[in-house]
């Protein structure tokens, strides 16, 4: 077998510390996005293995190994969780494009991105204060501690699989909480090297198990007695079953949900510059990201410029084949994508939306076989319309025009939405100026997205709680105070 074969075939689950094999466990047979073969074939979790996680996971806090350790030390663990992650970085990169249909072009930058995390956590430890510490109010002193939350169940979505579950392992486990990962079926491969990763750098047994399974084996894992803390991503519907799950047990919850973002391009800015990066930016990953801003507004001054201009660069974009360096945008990851997106897009042109770029699956040869549609730019939507409402989850973008800067405030707040706004501009104390005036969790001046070690999560119908930071590892601890008796 070679190397890419042991890497695309599995044949046992990292369950608490230990490589389980189970002759009665149903298979997963992986597919390339890009030609729609079978490229690999791993085990998938049942049940009976959701049970022995859990368990684990509730006897390793019950112990106090973990989440009694100082704190430095903990920080130590996630230092060689980095360093393990840095030394199958080309590895990762080679399952980001295997199986992902990502660009080789852009791979390189998950598997680095997940290090940083780790370290970054890591770097926390000092400023994580947990106490016991006195404080004296007017009511009496009492001394604050902050405490382990103890089992999380995190539940990570196909189009990031290593980021995505690092943004939650890093802060639970630097909390002392043991992890329980449900991983998608639509990626799973990256989740078997990432575990070789946890394995390598010596962390206790129990602290953490990887599950790849179906989205029901994901509602048995939230409803387990045992789990103490919840850290979803995926879709808002999604969310709000798990939301639903959670209350019957009154599970803490952190919710990262769908998006709706809007890139506002103001009147000073130059569509020779941003017009190419908004091209790009906006298609990253084939707009399979949930912070894509997936609705660009022009000023209306310049509408006919701006149109002109983003058409332009959308029509240089290259569909293709992900492992070439020369190809812009990848497959999208399923066939029920693709459908998605093209019954999307066929509601638009009914509503009255003009196709300008794309709307089509590409041409030739080379995408008889795999999930393509071509990068696709619309205008003459509005903001009633289906596609200005709800997430595409592919390379679809609307180009709208507006008035005035307080117009374009308000068609960026028109949403249900709130997670990751961008302003594009020569002036950066101007995007300053408006940033605060957006409805969502995160704003880019100038960029795509959150910068990952900061907190970050939604507003309004996309989630709630953090990730990143400081922020994003206190989801994690309880906090206690214990009352000091008054002295005479």
């Amino acid at each position: 077998m070679n190397s890419s074969q042991q890497l695309s075939s599995r044949d046992a689950l990292y369950i608490a510390g230990d490589w389980v094999e189970d002759a009665d466990r149903q298979w997963l047979d992986v597919e390339s996005p890009v030609t729609e073969e079978i490229i690999g074939r791993v085990p998938l979790a049942h049940e009976a293995d959701v049970d022995r996680a859990v368990a684990a996971a509730v006897q390793l806090h019950e112990s106090g190994l973990w989440g009694s350790m100082p704190v430095a030390e903990r920080a130590k663990a996630l230092v060689a969780v980095a360093d393990a992650i840095d030394r199958r970085a080309a590895d990762f990169e080679h399952l980001y494009t295997l199986d992902q249909g990502g660009l080789a072009s852009f791979a390189g930058f998950t598997a680095a991105t997940a290090a940083v995390i780790f370290r970054d956590t890591a770097s926390l430890a000092e400023q994580l204060g947990l106490g016991p510490t006195l404080r004296d109010t007017l009511a009496g002193s009492v001394y604050i501690s902050r405490e382990p939350v103890g089992p999380v169940a995190a539940i990570v979505p196909w189009n990031a699989p290593l980021v995505l579950a690092a943004v939650k392992i890093a802060p639970a486990l630097l909390a002392g909480c043991p992890v329980v990962v449900k991983v998608s079926t639509e990626t799973p491969l990256v989740s078997f090297l990432f575990a070789e990763a946890i394995a390598e750098a010596g962390l206790p047994d129990g602290v953490i198990s990887f599950l790849p399974g179906t989205r029901e084996l994901g509602q048995y894992l939230i409803s387990r007695p045992g789990i103490n803390n919840i850290s979803f991503t995926g879709s808002t519907a999604a969310g709000q079953k798990v939301l639903a799950t959670a209350a019957q047990r009154m599970t803490r919850v952190t919710l990262e949900l769908g998006g709706k973002s809007a890139a506002l391009v103001l009147d000073d800015a130059d569509p020779t510059v941003f017009a190419p990066m908004l091209a790009y930016g906006c298609t990253m990953q084939s707009g399979q990201v949930c912070t894509t801003q997936s609705r660009i507004l022009v000023p209306a001054s310049r509408g006919d410029e701006w149109i002109s201009a983003l058409t332009d660069e959308f029509e240089k974009l290259v569909p293709g084949d992900p492992a070439d360096e020369n190809t812009t945008v990848g497959p999208l990851v399923s066939r029920a994508q693709v459908d998605r997106v093209e019954a999307y897009v066929e509601t638009a042109r009914k509503d009255g939306a003009t196709v300008l770029t794309g709307g089509r699956k590409p041409d030739g040869d080379a995408f008889e076989r795999g999930y393509w549609y071509m990068p696709t730019l619309l205008t003459g939507t509005t903001s009633t319309m289906q596609i200005s409402r709800e997430e595409v989850f592919g390379p679809v973008i609307t180009v709208e025009t507006y008035d005035d800067i307080d117009a374009g405030v308000d068609a960026v707040n028109d949403t249900e939405y709130g997670l990751s706004n961008g302003i594009f501009t020569s002036d950066v104390d101007r995007a300053l100026a408006i940033a605060p005036r957006l409805d969502s969790g995160a704003v880019a001046i100038n960029g795509f997205g959150p910068t990952i070690t900061a907190p970050f999560g939604g507003y309004k119908m996309s989630g709630f709680g953090r990730e990143g930071g400081i922020e994003g590892v206190e989801e994690f601890l309880e906090t206690k105070q214990v009352s000091v008796p008054a002295t005479s």
